[in-house]
């Protein structure tokens, strides 16, 4: 079983050395949840409390490492960009 959390926290230092998450976004971290419906979620949190375009999850709901890495890093390009 992979450790999601992990995963979160090398995909949230990886884009921390990128311009998308600098330039005003400044990514704090990346939380895994996991909800009581099984769903699971990352939830970036920004230092400033809110990426440009607000608040939001990124389901990650039975997902690889690999799929996490896609999912999370394609949504937070749409949504911070």
């Amino acid at each position: 079983m992979e450790n999601k959390q992990n995963i979160c926290d090398a995909i949230c230092n990886a884009l921390k050395a990128t311009t998308a998450a600098g330039n005003g976004n400044a990514l704090a971290e990346l939380q895994y949840i996991v909800k009581d419906n099984g769903d699971e979620l990352v939830r970036p949190v920004f230092e400033n409390g809110a990426g440009k375009n607000g608040y939001y999850d990124v389901n990650v709901s039975g997902d690889s490492g690999i799929g996490m890495w896609l999912d999370i890093t394609e949504q937070f390009v749409r949504k911070v960009w």
